[in-house]
């Protein structure tokens, strides 16, 4: 009976975790958004995305796989098409296929794009420009690039 009870103790744990917090700042549900880099190539991007597991989490997390870890992270980025290459305990690095519009002759943009949470310090790069933004739940204009 004790077995059941310690069992149901983390089935309520774990479910209280899978609601995320509020992404008036920082944090989705157990993670910590430090910064995200996007590198843009192309159609494509990169996101790597930054981040901290809080301290009584991280056992669990290793102990019952990244599959919670892959949903929220996912859901912070917030693309479609995005395919995680890889994850870790303290970052993740997406890949997003068609992430900028192709206008042809080289030319691309990338549209204004909404966080699933306020992103303490994001940069966006093209081949061509770099921009940084701080404390922002979105990039908030689109940005325009050239092919390398």
């Amino acid at each position: 009976m004790q077995h059941l009870t310690r069992c149901f103790v983390i089935l309520l744990f774990i479910a209280a975790l899978a609601v995320p917090a509020a992404a008036a700042e920082n944090r989705y549900g157990y993670i910590t958004v430090q910064s995200v880099d996007i590198a843009l190539a192309n159609q494509d991007a990169t996101v790597t995305l930054n981040y901290t597991i809080d301290e009584g989490v991280q056992l669990l997390v290793q102990f019952l796989g990244m599959s919670d870890l892959r949903t929220k992270v996912l859901s912070i980025a917030n693309f479609e098409n995005a395919e995680i290459m890889a994850i870790d305990m303290d970052h993740a690095v997406i890949r997003v296929a068609g992430a900028g519009l192709d206008y042809g002759d080289g030319a691309y943009w990338f549209p204004k794009h909404d966080f699933g949470a306020v992103i303490p310090l994001m940069t966006v790069s093209s081949p061509q420009d770099s921009r940084t933004f701080v404390n922002m739940s979105a990039f908030p204009r689109g940005m325009g690039y050239f092919r390398a």
